[in-house]
């Protein structure tokens, strides 16, 4: 739709003219200005130097200058003016804002002087939109003139500011069809030449719709067949449907999904189609199906010898003997516990992959025919395989260290195959693995654990847990004042094995909130991008204090060591441990260890680091893990977070069977959600993996398909920035449709560490 502003035209003696807006624009909308100048007219200009320029898009000269300027609004345009070249000039302007023209379309122009003006032709795409005209030299009390093709109608008029000198003609309107077009104008305007700019605006939409699904016949006759299917889809909007009898398009386009051909043939044979067709013209591809012209209203008989062929834990395989019908057999129905499991199929066996283990299912099959008459179904009923849990991993060993404990073991066995290994420490899953090791971090020097293993199998069955209880070792150091800095092989604020004394006199940057550094600029969210004052910047940590020997020998072992705790470039962990608090941090070493002696056994010393992240994070993750029982369906984790950092580093990691998942972030309302039609199978070896904090996204497939993990950012359609967890309460949710022809509960994993400014 659009407004038209306001047309007139105005004496001589100015050169600057203008046409007023008595409202205020809307931003996005286009404004069109069509302008008829005696002297010609210059680049409109505008009140505010900020708003986006004009664009001349059509212009000619007659007697007179028409042209045609355009732009997009900005929502702040009041008028838009013009300068001529002479006090002498006169002009006539005509403006329109119209919400329906985001493109431009085509442009031309042109001039005659015998009174008839014929513009270069264009192509006027399907729904061409509109188009705005203006006509210059027309002479006061001449009959006007015609125009060809039709459909522009005089849309303002004016008669100049002289009974002989400049008339304008403005048209407007929708040209009623596509196609190679000339616009042409024939007026009484004697000898005076006569100039046309035009141009035509709409949508431009490249994309045609998707291919109409779920074609198939309704009824069938010896002289008739009905046909219906399931909507199309379009970036823009599907407008009408165009039907076809053997490639043949039959009427024009219509709204409705359902047809009835007419005029067949008893007994022959026909390809019938449909495609969908959008706003600007673009068609799809054609669905199509063939029917036989017979009055069809028997059903196939049912499939014949309905068996069970071969039996797994998670599988199960049907076939059968084929079906008979009197016309024409399309193909067979596949049912597990009274569902359809996806489209018909024309194989005489399927395989349900997924199934839960030790569960009965009844299956069935029908067949149908090319009428869409359906047969009675055959049922068999069947028990997968009991499952048999996995074994208890061999092998398990714990090797202790200061603040750490490495696991291994050895492989447990499984009649399915072993999907990953939980972690536990003191009874509670800490991690998981696919590997055979795992190291246990963060823990406290000469303290006592509990350890343990135990293996999941590829239908989530749980073996038991291998348990070992275990001491880490003494620190090398003891504490003399807390809190305690440990970088790499170096404490602060503690007697080292030496027996020299690392005392920490000041601490910077640590304990306090990084800087906020501004953002270069803003980017798109839904591509992970985000808007807003800045983030946090690197965060820069001084220590500084002294350290005391007890010989001149041990001080200068002790520069040494210092010295050599982080080289340059090398990225460590910084760990600060402060009474039950024990908090981390990547570190580099910005520049060299300062030193300087205090005496003979003493020295002053000043450690410059910076962490590239500046968040100061938990030892150990928080882990949760949630299965969906049913799809569609939705199963939520909650997880509480200590820090008080707004955005906390974590990973999410999905395994299916699940189509078209999206994972919910129910406190701040964020979706992560995967594009339309993606698939994670029932198939444990195919994964998902999501780091919220480096935005990283991996697939994990079987080896032979490739043995590493392959970027996945391209299965989400959308990743927001700010999706993480905050402190205190987080409940992430995955929810999604069931796979086609699988069974099972896919399952969602998340790490979590606690996180401080």
């Amino acid at each position: 739709m659009g407004r038209v502003w306001q047309h007139f035209s105005v004496a001589e003696g100015d050169q600057y003219y203008s046409v007023s807006f008595p409202q205020a624009t809307t931003p996005g909308n286009r404004l069109i200005v069509a302008v008829v100048s005696l002297f010609g007219a210059g680049e409109p200009g505008e009140e505010a130097a900020t708003h986006t320029p004009y664009t001349k898009v059509a212009e000619d000269f007659g007697y007179c200058q028409v042209a045609i300027w355009t732009k997009i609004a900005t929502g702040h345009e009041r008028y838009a003016g013009f300068h001529t070249s002479s006090t002498d000039g006169a002009m006539i302007l005509y403006a329109e804002e119209r919400d329906d023209c985001p493109d431009l379309l085509y442009a031309t122009d042109g001039y005659s002087s015998d009174g008839s003006v014929t513009c270069s032709a264009v192509t006027v795409p399907a729904m061409q939109g509109y188009v705005i005209a203006a006509e210059g030299r027309i002479p006061p009390g001449s009959s006007g003139s015609s125009w060809s093709p039709s459909g522009l109608t005089a849309a303002a008029s004016s008669g100049g500011y002289s009974t002989t000198l400049v008339k304008a003609q403005f048209y407007a309107g929708r040209l009623p069809a596509a196609g190679r077009v000339t616009y042409k104008t024939t007026s009484t305007g004697g000898s005076y030449p006569t100039g046309i700019a035009l141009a035509g605006f709409g949508r431009l939409d490249p994309n045609p719709p998707t291919m109409p699904p779920g074609l198939h016949a309704t009824d069938v006759t010896d002289t008739t067949a009905s046909v219906a299917w399931d909507p199309a889809s379009d970036d823009v909007g599907v407008t009408a449907y165009g039907l076809y009898r053997n490639g043949s398009k039959v009427g024009a386009d219509q709204t409705g999904r359902t047809y009835t051909f007419t005029g067949l043939t008893k007994g022959q044979t026909y390809e019938l189609g449909v495609d969908a067709r959008d706003a600007t013209g673009n068609r799809s591809e054609k669905s199509t199906i063939t029917v036989l012209a017979v009055t069809d209203l028997a059903p196939p008989t049912a499939p014949g010898s309905l068996r069970l062929t071969d039996l797994a834990h998670t599988t199960a395989t049907l076939a059968w003997d084929g079906a008979t019908d009197d016309v024409g057999l399309a193909g067979y129905g596949i049912y597990l516990d009274d569902s359809k499991v996806g489209d018909d199929q024309t194989e005489l066996s399927h395989t349900f992959q997924g199934l839960g283990r030790g569960r009965a299912y009844t299956a069935g099959v029908d067949a149908v025919d090319t009428s869409g008459n359906r047969s009675p179904i055959a049922e068999i009923g069947f028990t997968t395989l009991a499952d048999t849990l996995p074994g208890a991993p061999p092998g398990v060993t714990a090797t202790p260290g200061v603040e750490e404990v490495t696991l291994a073991w050895q492989p447990a066995s499984d009649d399915l195959g072993i999907a990953r290994y939980e972690v536990l420490l003191d009874g509670l899953v800490t991690g998981a693995t696919s590997t055979l090791g795992y190291v246990i971090e963060g823990l406290n020097p000469d303290s006592t654990y509990t350890v343990g293993v135990r293996a999941v199998d590829d239908g989530g069955g749980r073996g038991p847990i291998v348990e070992l209880e275990v001491s880490t070792l003494p620190a090398s150091w003891t504490p003399i004042a807390s809190p305690l800095y440990r970088l790499e092989g170096w404490t602060g604020n503690a007697r080292d094995a030496y027996g020299v004394d690392w005392v920490v006199e000041r601490e910077q940057g640590w304990g306090s909130t990084g800087q906020v550094a501004p953002l270069e600029s803003e980017s798109d969210s839904a591509a992970g991008g985000f808007s807003g004052p800045g983030s946090f910047g690197p965060r820069l940590i001084v220590l500084s204090g002294k350290a005391v020997a007890r010989s001149r020998t041990q001080m200068l072992a002790a520069q040494e060591r210092i010295a050599a705790a982080l080289y340059p470039d090398q990225l460590g962990t910084l760990r600060v441990q402060e009474g039950s608090l024990t908090r981390q941090a990547r570190v580099r070493v910005t520049d060299e260890v300062e030193i300087t002696d205090r005496g003979s056994f003493a020295f002053g010393w000043v450690l410059t680091l910076t962490a590239p992240n500046p968040r100061r994070t938990a030892v150990r993750p928080i882990y949760d893990e949630v299965m969906v029982e049913t799809l569609p369906g939705s199963a939520s984790a909650s997880i509480h977070m200590a820090g008080d950092y707004q955005w906390i580093p974590a990973v999410i990691r999905v395994w299916g069977p699940i189509k078209d998942f999206t994972i919910t972030h129910q406190e701040s309302g964020l979706v992560i959600r995967s594009k339309a039609g993606t698939i994670l199978p029932a198939d444990a070896r195919y994964s998902l993996e999501l780091d919220l904090a480096t935005r990283v996204v991996l697939a994990y497939v079987p080896p032979d398909v490739h043995p590493e993990p392959r970027p996945g950012r391209g299965v989400l359609g959308s990743f927001p920035a700010r999706f993480a967890p905050q402190n205190g309460p987080n409940t992430i949710t995955l929810s999604g449709d069931p796979v086609p022809g699988e069974v099972g509960s896919p399952r969602m994993v998340i790490q979590a560490w606690d996180s401080w400014r």
